[in-house]
């Protein structure tokens, strides 16, 4: 019978497969990178346990389909945020040439840019198939490494030397420039993947193992990742993209870093001994709050000695504490991972524990020394893993587990996985060769948990109860391997004392905030020496790693963006080495930009840490200054200030502070303030308060605050409101100055220490820059402090943070210190934008031809009003609070009564008091019902101010018609409180109205 050849181009050209039916009747493959062949024939198919073997000599080609897919995955959790998903696939339907089997077999072939990967498919069930024939026979003598279990890989060998077995990922480096690495993806069922070669072979058999398909009916896929440099192996997503996607919602699984109580044992500072107890977890908790860290995981024997067929992991041993570590740590804003030995697992319902650890709050589960066939082991390891995910466990597996095969898409919970030798494994530690080889072997599976960033490397037997020797490394590779390790879980085996000895070290490890936006292996060499770039939302940070020898390497930073940027490099000192001086560091700052070549020392055995941030722009936007504060200031003439914003602003904060340096700092200035700060309200609302609450009382100067309150609003909206406030002082007087200040909060701390304003100052920053209008970034000043390890974004309210400035204890509202840090930067910034300024530019045409320079503000109108109404003025003791921004407000207590007027323009709304007493309203325009609105929420436990926009009109002649609604509704189920309120307030339903607000003018 005649040979058939069908090919597969990868969609970037470059590697190719071929498909042969020889004339003999065997069916083989073979592969190419470039022009150069790899992998030369090689059989695949099954072998039946009836002797006979599928695809037989008599099957053919029956039918063949090829097609192209182009996607995008969007992972969970991964080494970046966004992972093409691109390949060419070829499938080949074989059957027997006489159609007198039943038995049809598809195989099925993926290229992607970096590897090949195939599986078999059946129509039917299969329970008779006996063994696998695929085979991995290479075109030359290439070097090979390979797992190894929990001990240094094997390798390097060459491949006509290997006589046995060798389990993935086995990485073979044809020459400098092509390596591949044999592994496989998609194992729902069977046997994990091994390896079989005969000295002298060149090749590898998968060994022979009963074959147990997935329901499907399909195979693993046979995986041959490609490259012709090697840390795009490293890089590579081939494995996961090889799994289904999830099924279920993964968006609570959070990776990062974690704490870990196995190693602290016995480690002594001060008066204190550690141990895995409660006392000690209590001082990993609050470090790992400090730090940013997700959480502790508590190691075995928690419920009782781990192996011992009694110990309960529901109710035995120290069950209470971890209890009440649990909430403890929920109070500090992290999680706790709990241990489970299979002996547990088995002997306790697993359905019942997992479920029990979940309502406990437990976010991971630790799962060592799995028992079992490695088949059993796979089944086994897989149902933990779903358990896991139906209660929101994080798993990773210790102990001999399974090889990783892309899981972690399909279940990304499954974070990670002891698939080495884990730093201090078995009272053994391994050199720094065994690192920088796992990380191009055992890492190409998934995920590995390996416990780097031990930093007491003097460890000996007296020191620590499960450690007796030195750790051969360097305090700086330490850290720098933790970085270069991919994993979901980032586990740190050593005491907080230990790494706050080395604060640039622990910020380096504090700054993996993970997910990854981005990751990219920059430079390596099997066995010799890793270079890794990863990227956060805030950083972006590389960490090199050498073997036992020293060298000088040179790191282009041209995955940086286009900027400046400021890098904190920590490398060995020049006296260092991982044997006899592994402390011995250096630190060294400078601006750098895309541009840059870093060199770096690493000693023998050491490493490299590298920070990098976007160079914060300067706090203050100097534009026109303050040319009449100055000119008034000068003359010793009178001064009046306003200060206009939210909450921020109306507090005793930074306002009252900077009253009281001016006055100091200017003795000769008669100062007078305006306190014109709402808490709760923003700049549409600012926009017309302006004229009463302003302007009415003729200032010089204007400070304007609603970076926060204005987080979520509407970018146009933005835009209108602050140039309408820019333009109602400039009408009121072109001898008033404006500033403009930007206040931050928690939400926007990732995007303020990466160098940029949140939306909307960067919206404000428009208005600004249009204007001439001086601006105070105190975001800026903030994230200069948390770069510098000097302030807690959002500090808790028991917890010590020493030196450290408490910014805010509720996320947003700054507390004493916090406000001292915006009086610093502002007073600061006063002091340039009076100095030498300019005369400001005279009244520009609008950025912005629909602004809201004509906003008003009205009183309530008796003849507006039906006859249930009641106008109750600040005498009035629930007005009274209220009484300096409304003269009066309507009140009615009664359903159906009416506010009706007309107006002319585009938008209205309603200027109200919320809260205990709160109803419904109603308002209509031109006829038809727009808002239906509670006026009550669950901040309801006091009385505040409030309001809202009716959407916008065309510009026009409009009828409103607002109605009150005093229906009872359920108030304590919306307050959500376990405070004592007043239930006779709770009881009473009204409307009171302050303000009608407009865009436009209201018609007689």
């Amino acid at each position: 019978m005649k040979g058939v050849e069908y090919s597969l181009l990868s969609p970037d050209g470059k590697l190719e497969v071929r498909f042969v039916r020889t004339d003999k009747g065997t069916f083989e493959y073979k592969f190419s990178m470039g022009n150069k062949l790899v992998i030369d024939s090689s059989p695949i198919g099954y072998y039946m346990t009836n002797g006979n073997k599928i695809p037989g000599n008599d099957w053919i080609i029956a039918n063949h389909s090829k097609r192209m897919s182009k996607s995008v995955w969007k992972p969970v959790w991964g080494k970046r945020e966004v992972v093409p998903d691109v390949f060419n696939e070829l499938s080949l339907e074989l059957a027997p040439q006489s159609g007198s089997e039943k038995t049809k077999l598809s195989f099925v072939v993926r290229l992607y840019n970096d590897g090949l990967a195939f599986r078999y498919e059946f129509p039917e069930k299969q329970v008779d198939i006996q063994s696998e024939l695929t085979g991995f026979c290479f075109a030359a003598d290439y070097t090979a490494w390979s797992y190894n279990g929990e001990n240094a890989n094997i390798g390097p060998e060459k491949l006509s030397d290997i006589d046995g077995i060798r389990r993935p990922v086995v990485l073979l480096e044809v020459d400098p420039k092509c390596y591949v690495a044999i592994h496989e993806a998609d194992l729902r069922a069977g046997n994990p993947l091994r390896l079989i070669s005969g000295k002298g072979d060149q090749s590898f058999m998968i060994e022979s193992f009963p074959v147990t398909l997935s329901e499907e009916n399909c195979s693993p896929w046979r995986v041959v990742m490609a490259s012709d440099k090697l840390g795009t192996l490293v890089d590579s997503h081939i494995i996961e993209l090889l799994n289904p996607e999830p099924q279920m919602d993964f968006s609570w699984v959070k990776p990062g870093v974690y704490v870990w109580d196995w190693r602290i044992d016995g480690a002594i500072v001060e008066d204190f001994t550690y141990s895995m107890t409660y006392p000690s977890w209590v001082r990993m908790v609050d470090f790992a709050s400090k730090q940013g860290f997700k959480g502790l995981v508590l190691d075995a024997n928690w419920y009782g000695p781990e192996h011992e067929s009694e110990s309960d992991p529901m109710k035995g041993g120290q069950a209470q504490d971890v209890r009440k570590i649990i909430q403890y740590a929920k109070s500090r804003g992290v999680g706790i991972w709990l241990y489970l030995n299979d002996v547990g697992g088995r002997n306790f319902p697993i359905s019942e524990t997992l479920k029990l650890y979940h309502d406990w709050g437990a976010v991971g589960v630790k799962y060592g020394f799995m028992k079992g066939s490695e088949q059993e082991k796979n089944i086994r390891t897989r149902m933990i893993t779903e358990l896991c995910a139906r209660n929101q466990l994080l798993v990773d597996f210790h102990d001999g587990p399974v090889h990783p095969y892309g899981q972690m898409r399909t279940w990304p919970n499954a974070i990670t996985r002891e698939y080495c030798h884990a730093q201090l494994d078995a009272h053994r530690v391994f050199v720094p060769s065994t690192f920088v080889t796992s990380v191009f072997v055992n890492m190409l599976a998934g995920p590995i948990d390996m416990n780097n960033g031990m930093f007491d490397l003097r460890q000996g037997p007296t020191t620590r109860v499960d450690e007796n020797q030195p750790v051969p490394s360097t305090v700086v590779s330490e850290a720098a391997r933790t970085l270069v390790t991919f994993s979901g879980a980032t586990i740190l085996p050593d005491i907080p004392e230990y790494y706050e000895k080395y604060p640039e070290l622990l910020s380096f490890i504090s700054a993996q905030q993970m997910p990854w936006k981005e990751s990219r292996t920059l430079d390596g060499k099997v066995g010799e020496y890793i270079v890794m770039m990863r990227q956060t939302d805030k950083v972006y940070l590389v960490g090199a790693v050498t073997n036992e020898s020293a060298r000088e390497l040179e790191i282009p930073l041209s995955f940086l963006p286009r900027g400046q940027y400021e890098l904190m490099l920590v490398q060995d000192g020049v006296d260092a080495h991982y044997l006899n001086n592994r402390e011995s560091y250096q630190v060294s700052n400078q601006i750098v930009t895309t541009n840059d070549k870093i060199k770096v020392r690493l000693a023998a055995g050491g490493g490299a840490c590298l920070l990098l941030r976007k160079q914060l722009p300067d706090c203050l936007a100097l534009r026109n200054g303050l040319y009449w504060t100055n000119k008034k200031i000068q003359e010793k003439k009178p001064l009046t200030i306003a200060f206009l914003g939210g909450s921020i602003t109306q507090a005793s904060g930074y306002r009252v502070q900077f009253e009281d340096w001016f006055k100091k700092s200017y003795p000769d200035v008669l100062l007078s303030t305006i306190n014109a700060g709402i808490g709760g309200t923003g700049s549409d609302l600012g926009v017309v308060r302006m004229d009463s609450d302003v302007l009415a009382k003729n200032p010089d100067l204007v400070f304007v605050e609603f970076a926060v309150n204005d987080s979520q609003t509407d970018s146009l909206e933005i835009v209108r409101s602050m140039e309408g406030i820019v333009r109602k002082i400039r009408n009121h007087s072109d001898h008033v100055d404006i500033c403009f200040l930007y206040t931050t909060n928690k939400p926007q701390e990732n995007v303020i220490l990466n160098g940029d304003h949140w939306r909307s100052s960067r919206i404000m920053e428009q208005i600004a820059q249009y204007y001439g209008i001086p601006s105070v970034s105190f975001d800026f000043a903030v994230a200069k402090l948390l770069r510098d390890n000097k302030l807690v974004m959002h500090a808790l309210r028991d917890m010590d943070y020493g030196e450290k400035i408490r910014f805010t204890e509720d996320g947003t509202h700054p507390g004493s210190d916090g406000h001292a840090v915006y009086t610093e930067t502002l007073c600061n910034s006063f002091q340039q934008m009076v100095k030498g300024t300019p005369m400001v530019q005279k009244m520009k045409v609008p950025f912005c031809e629909t602004n809201y320079e004509k906003a008003k503000m009205y009183d309530v109108k008796k003849e507006w009003l039906s006859e249930g109404w009641e106008k109750k003025d600040g005498s009035d003791p629930f007005v009274k609070p209220f009484r300096e921004h409304f003269s009066y407000v309507a009140s009615t207590e009664k359903s159906g009564e009416t506010l009706q007027f007309r107006f002319k323009g585009t938008r209205v709304g309603l200027f109200d008091i919320m809260g205990l007493r709160g109803a419904r309203i109603k308002v209509y325009i031109d006829g038809k019902l727009i808002k239906d609105t509670r006026r009550f929420d669950k901040y309801c436990t006091y009385n505040r101010m409030n309001y809202f926009w009716m959407p916008e009109l065309p510009y026009g002649e409009h009828s409103v018609i607002i109605e009150a609604d005093c229906t009872p509704f359920d108030k304590m189920d919306i307050l959500q409180t376990e405070k004592k309120m007043n239930i006779e307030e709770l009881n009473k339903y009204e409307v009171l109205i302050g303000k009608i607000l407009c865009v436009g003018s209201i018609l007689e």
